[in-house]
C-alpha cells in the first residue's frame, strides 16, 4: 500500500520516512482492524489467513479475543497521542470511543469477554501501555464502574503466577496505573520482581529470556522496551534503577548498530518473529526516558528502516490485516502459541509517535548504521554468545552464535530459530513449521548409522573473537546410540565463513553440515551446479554454495524443503526452501577435522559465481585458515 505523503530524502537520506510517514502508515494499520471491531462493545473478531490453515487458533475463547483488542489499543492510542485525532480515513467511526467501550466490555467481570484466570487469561499487558501513552483518552474519561472493574483485573495480573521470564514485566506495569488509581497493591512482590529481573542481565546490553534461556529479539521488546517504560514512569523505580538502566541501554545500543542491514530489515532469530518492527520499540522507548545515548539521526534511521523494511514487504495483507508471518503472511513462522491477534504486538515498535514533532528524533537528520558503510565491520557480543557482523558492501547484517542454551527444544523450531551457526538479514533460512521435522540447514550433525540424526542443539561457547569462534554440543543417546560431542570452529570471513567441525565419540561417527537456505518462488525451479568438492544453489532472488576443502569423502546434494500441509510457504521470506549440504560416506573417526566454506547472498547485491576465498595449512593436528 503507497504511502500518499511524500518521501523526503533531504531530511532523510536513508529512509525518506518523516514522521507524517509514520503517522499514515499507522493510520492505514488502524483501518484495517477496525473493520473487524463491534463498535458496540469493541470487541474485534479477526481471523486467520484462509490460506494457511496449520497454524492458526480459532477464536474459541475470550482470552485470544482479549490480545486481538489489547495489542490493537496500542496502535491506537499512539495514533491518538501523536495526532489528537480519533479518526482514521477508510474508517467512520470514533476509534477513541470504540476502545474505551472495549476497556469496559473486557474488564466487567459478569461480561461472557472478560478473561477467564482460572484458565491463566489476564487483561492488562496491552491496554495499560495504551493509558501511559493516551492517558487523555484511555484513562481519564473512564466511569467509576469501569476505574474499579480495571483495578480489579490488573490486580490478578499483578499477583499471577508465572515462570521467571520477561513477563514478569508484564505484571509489573500495572502498578504506575493502580498507584494513579489510587489502588492498593503488593508492591513488595514487583519490587523483587525487578531484581529478579535484572538477575537475568547477561552483559554487553543482553538478557537472556529467563526460564526460556534464550537470546533472541525479545531483548528488544520484552526488556529494553519494559525497563524504560517503568523507569520513565514510575518514581521509585525510576529513582532505584535509572542509572542502571542508563548503563545497560548505552551497551545495547552499541550492539544495535550491527543488527539491521541496509535495508532496515533486522537479522530473524528466535520466536515471535511475527512482532516485526516491535524489534525497535526499545529505541523507542529509549527516546522517550530521556537514557538513551544512542544519536536521534541514527536512532530515526534505524527504527525508519525497519518500519519501512516490513511495510514495503506487505506486512500489511490484502486483508488490511498484520498475519502471522516475517514479512507478508506467512505462519510457518508462527508458534502454538500464536494466534490471529499475537501479530499486533508490532504495534509497540509505534512508541516513537509519542514524541513532540519537535524532539531530536523526528529533527536531527538520518545518519548512517553499520550496513550503510562501505566496509565490514564486527561486534562480539560476549554477553549473548554471539558475534555480531554488518556488510556495508552487500547490506547486510549477519548473527554468528556461538553458543545458545534455549530451553525448548522440540517445539517452536527451535533447532531453525536457535540453533544455527549464522543467521542473516538478507538471505534468511528454511522453516518446517511449528512441530515440523528437524532441518539440517545451518548446522552439523552426527549419526551413528545415517538414518537418525542428531543436530546442533544447546551448543556452548568455549571462546568468541570479533572473526573466531569455538563452541561444542552434545549429540542425542535417543537419536545417535551414543553420546559424544561436536566441535566448530568457525573462522568468520568478510565472504562467509569456514567451519572447522570434529567429534569426540569413542568410535566412528556420520558427519554432516548443512549450508544457507535459498528462497525459492513457488513458481520456480532453481539451478543446481554440483562438482567434486562443491555445490551452488541459485534462484532468481539469492545463492548459496558450500565447498568442502579438506575432509574425507562425501556426500554434496540439495535438500528441499516443500511447505507442509497447512502451511504456504517453507522460507521465512516466503517461497519456498532448498539448501546446501554435504553428508560423510563413511563414519569418521575421532577427532577428524571437516573444513566447510558456505557462502550465500542475495544476486543483486554479489552474482553467483563467488569463489572460497581462502586456502588451508595443515601442520600436524593444527589447520590454519589463510584469507586471500
Amino acid at each position: 500500500m503507497e504511502l500518499k505523503d511524500k518521501s523526503n530524502y533531504a531530511l532523510s537520506p536513508y529512509t525518506g520516512y518523516t514522521r507524517e510517514n509514520w503517522i499514515e502508515l499507522t493510520a492505514k494499520i488502524i483501518a484495517g482492524f477496525m473493520q473487524h471491531a463491534n463498535p458496540k462493545t469493541g470487541v474485534l473478531t479477526l481471523t486467520g489467513n484462509p490460506e494457511e490453515t496449520r497454524l492458526h487458533r480459532q477464536l474459541k475463547n475470550p482470552g485470544s479475543f482479549v490480545e486481538a483488542f489489547e495489542r490493537t489499543h496500542m496502535a491506537v492510542a499512539a495514533y491518538i497521542a501523536a495526532t489528537g485525532k480519533t479518526t482514521v480515513e477508510g474508517y467512520p467511526g470514533d476509534i477513541g470511543e470504540i476502545f474505551r467501550k472495549g476497556m469496559a466490555t473486557f474488564t466487567d467481570p459478569k461480561n461472557p469477554y472478560a478473561p477467564n484466570y482460572k484458565k491463566g487469561q489476564s487483561f492488562g499487558t496491552g491496554t495499560v501501555i495504551a493509558m501511559l501513552l493516551a492517558p487523555e483518552y484511555f484513562l481519564k474519561p473512564l466511569s467509576k464502574e469501569v476505574r474499579k472493574n480495571l483495578a480489579g483485573q490488573l490486580t490478578h495480573i499483578i499477583s499471577r503466577q508465572q515462570n521467571d521470564t520477561n513477563t514478569l514485566l508484564f505484571s509489573m506495569l500495572p502498578a504506575v496505573i493502580m498507584d494513579r488509581l489510587g489502588e492498593k497493591y503488593d508492591r513488595e512482590l514487583l519490587d523483587d520482581y525487578f531484581d529478579r529481573i535484572l538477575g537475568m542481565y547477561c552483559g554487553d546490553g543482553w538478557f537472556i529470556d529467563g526460564w526460556n534461556r534464550g537470546f533472541d529479539h525479545y531483548n528488544f521488546w520484552g526488556f529494553q522496551f519494559y525497563l524504560h517504560l517503568l523507569v520513565s514512569h514510575d518514581k521509585k523505580w525510576g529513582k532505584k534503577y535509572k542509572e542502571r538502566i542508563r548503563e545497560i541501554t548505552e551497551k545495547h545500543e552499541k550492539t544495535l548498530l550491527f543488527y539491521f542491514g541496509k535495508d532496515g530489515g533486522p537479522v530473524p532469530k528466535g520466536r515471535s518473529l511475527n512482532y516485526r518492527f516491535a524489534c525497535v520499540s526499545g529505541i523507542g522507548a529509549a527516546q522517550i526516558s530521556g537514557l538513551s545515548s544512542l544519536d536521534p539521526g541514527v536512532a530515526r534511521r534505524i527504527s525508519s528502516g525497519a518500519l519501512k523494511y516490513f511495510w514495503d514487504n506487505e506486512c500489511l495483507s490484502s486483508r488490511g490485516l498484520i498475519e502471522a508471518g516475517f514479512r507478508a503472511s506467512n505462519s510457518c513462522v508462527g508458534e502454538d502459541y500464536t494466534d490471529s491477534g499475537a501479530p499486533y504486538w508490532s504495534a509497540t515498535g509505534l512508541i516513537s509517535l509519542v514524541l513532540s514533532k519537535a524532539h531530536p528524533f523526528w529533527t536531527a537528520k538520518e545518519k548512517p548504521a553499520m550496513a550503510d558503510k562501505t566496509r565490514v565491520s564486527r561486534c562480539p557480543v560476549r554477553g549473548a554468545n554471539l558475534v555480531l557482523k554488518a556488510d556495508g558492501r552487500r547490506g547486510e547484517a549477519k548473527i554468528h552464535s556461538a553458543g545458545e542454551i534455549f530451553k525448548h527444544r522440540r517445539v517452536w523450531q527451535a533447532g531453525s530459530k536457535y540453533f544455527q551457526h549464522t543467521y542473516s538479514s538478507t538471505v534468511g533460512y528454511a522453516l518446517s513449521g511449528d512441530l515440523g521435522r528437524e532441518l539440517a540447514a545451518g548446522r552439523t550433525g552426527i549419526s551413528r548409522d545415517k538414518k537418525h540424526w542428531s543436530l546442533r542443539t544447546w551448543p556452548r561457547v568455549i571462546s568468541l573473537d570479533e572473526k573466531h569462534l569455538l563452541s561444542e554440543w552434545d549429540s542425542w543417546p535417543g537419536l545417535s546410540g551414543e553420546t559424544g560431542t561436536v566441535v566448530t570452529e568457525t573462522f568468520i570471513l568478510d565472504d562467509g565463513e569456514v567451519h572447522v567441525f570434529w567429534h569426540t565419540s569413542k568410535k566412528p561417527k556420520y558427519l554432516c553440515i548443512g549450508g544457507y537456505a535459498v528462497q525459492v518462488s513457488h513458481i520456480e525451479k532453481p539451478e543446481i551446479d554440483c562438482f567434486k568438492n562443491e555445490i551452488e544453489i541459485k534462484s532468481a532472488l539469492m545463492w548459496s554454495k558450500l565447498k568442502v576443502v579438506l575432509g574425507p569423502p562425501g556426500r554434496l546434494e540439495a535438500e528441499e524443503v516443500k511447505p507442509a500441509k497447512g502451511f504456504k510457504h517453507s522460507h521465512i521470506f516466503e517461497g519456498w526452501s532448498v539448501f546446501t549440504k554435504w553428508t560423510s560416506k563413511l563414519p569418521v573417526a575421532p577427532n577428524k577435522k571437516v573444513v566447510v566454506w558456505v557462502d550465500a547472498a542475495r544476486r543483486k547485491e554479489v552474482p553467483a559465481t563467488a569463489a572460497c576465498p581462502v586456502s588451508i595449512k595443515i601442520d600436524g593436528d593444527n589447520i590454519k585458515i589463510i584469507p586471500g
